[in-house]
């Protein structure tokens, strides 16, 4: 099978996206498939590479996109069987990407338009989870136009407590995030300003505390069932002193976050985040994959957010909870290359035409 690896992109999380194609790619060479590079650089262009990812993109082959047609170099059309877009943050998960590939007529592993941008809108996902009684941390939503003044400050603390967790609502990779044990008016403020670097909305919630961070990983088979595989617990050396998993330790593969599997959390609690997984994801109308990440506090499992593009680097929680349910990263792989493409026949034989008037 002819694979388009797409990565990079205009996003905070580029460099982790290169890191996951970078890991995929020989998992998908190993599949025995044979792989096109597609490189998006910083400003949003479309390269085609050579053999092996690297940081440094090559600038010599332009990639250029016809609509109902594929892609095309130097005029030729690229053989593109199935694509896999291990991209990030706006333009990369957001359903822009998605749906580009869609109007191009290449398949795409993994979340439609409408799913990806579900869950990359954070309060979007949190308030269609709360629809389907899914528990969820209390949240206050700072619009693009609130005024940040002690006003708000006052609202948040009295319906959330003093000790906030703030967020960008658009953002990954723990980008922009602030943790306040003890607010007050000046940190509050900073953290909406930084959170504001990195999305139109800002999202104010509770601290959770005690906290154990819980993540489960989603496959969708080719059949359309669903493995939900963990959880696993989040074992972070620097939760302590930062208030929560940050983009250094999410990536370093020294002294860095490790996923504990079993989880510990007893069997109870592991099913339950098991199924509030399959059901988060089937409320967004997931496809292909997702890792959603839990809190657990007190015996009680709150959905903290899903992701429909999770990191596949070396370090990455995705692939290692696959593993420890038995899917080795090119078994999982081949699984959603046969979903994508099961998917296109469906969505192909389905009637777009309008009907004729007599």
């Amino acid at each position: 099978m002819q694979v388009a690896l797409i990565y990079g992109g205009r996003s905070t999380e580029h460099d982790v996206s290169v890191a996951s194609a970078a890991h995929i790619h020989t998992a998908i060479l190993d599949g025995g498939h044979t792989v096109t590079l597609i490189a998006i650089t910083l400003d949003g262009r479309w390269y085609l590479q050579e053999e092996s990812v690297a940081a440094k993109i090559a600038t010599d082959r332009e990639v250029t996109l016809r609509p109902g047609v594929g892609a095309f170099v130097d005029g030729q059309k690229l053989p593109i069987d199935v694509a896999i877009a291990p991209t990030h943050g706006w333009g990369g998960e957001d359903g822009n990407l998605q749906g580009l590939c869609t109007l191009c007529a290449i398949p795409l592993v993994g979340c439609d338009t409408l799913s990806s941008g579900v869950g990359m809108y954070k309060m979007v996902a949190q308030e269609l989870f709360a629809a389907h009684a899914i528990p969820t941390v209390e949240t206050v939503l700072v619009g693009e136009d609130a005024a940040v003044d002690r006003h708000l400050f006052d609202r948040a603390v009295e319906r959330l407590g003093p000790a906030l967790f703030i967020k960008p609502e658009s953002s990954g990779s723990s980008v922009g995030v602030s943790a306040l044990r003890t607010a007050d008016l000046a940190a509050f403020c900073e953290a909406i300003r930084i959170g504001r670097k990195h999305s139109e909305r800002v999202l104010v919630q509770t601290l959770v505390t005690p906290l154990i961070e819980a993540e489960c990983a989603i496959l969708e088979r080719e059949d359309g069932t669903v493995v939900a595989a963990g959880p696993g617990r989040v074992i972070d050396p620097g939760a302590e002193a930062v208030g929560f998993l940050d983009y250094h330790h999410k990536y370093t593969a020294s002294g860095g976050a490790t996923m504990q599997v079993p989880s510990g959390l007893g069997a109870e609690i592991d099913e339950q985040i098991r199924s509030l997984a399959t059901q988060a994801f089937r409320a967004i109308k997931g496809n292909g994959y997702a890792r959603v990440d839990f809190f657990v506090s007190d015996g009680k499992v709150f959905l903290n957010e899903i992701n429909t593009a999770p990191g596949m680097t070396a370090q990455s929680h995705w692939p290692a909870l696959m593993k420890s349910a038995g899917w080795p990263l090119t078994a999982a792989l081949n699984e959603l290359f046969a979903s994508a493409l099961r998917r296109k026949e469906r969505n192909d034989g389905r009637i777009y035409t309008p009907p004729v008037l007599t």
